[in-house]
């Protein structure tokens, strides 16, 4: 009985942290431009999918990809604003 109490305890914890992640910080914060042109959704939070030359200076979390033709491209993994209008990948 008690197993289960704090696993369902653990899940409700979970629940809570992954919507105030998804949420964003609470009070006033600067708008963030969205630059991207297709962009993937995971449980709500949205990354951007363009493949760059180089990343912009503001990107936080630059992840270099290797393309087909052997080079190398850098995509952008920070968290988008919500309603970016990017095109659903």
């Amino acid at each position: 009985m008690k197993s289960s109490t704090l696993l369902a305890i653990l899940v409700l914890q979970a629940l809570l942290v992954s919507a105030a992640v998804a949420k964003g910080p609470a009070g006033p914060t600067t708008k963030k431009q969205c630059w991207c042109g297709e962009c993937t959704s995971w449980s709500g939070v949205w990354t951007c999918d363009d493949l760059l030359t180089k990343c912009a200076a503001t990107c936080k979390n630059c992840v270099p990809v290797s393309t087909d033709k052997g080079a190398t491209k850098y995509r952008c993994r920070d968290f988008l604003p919500e309603n970016c209008g990017c095109k659903i990948h």
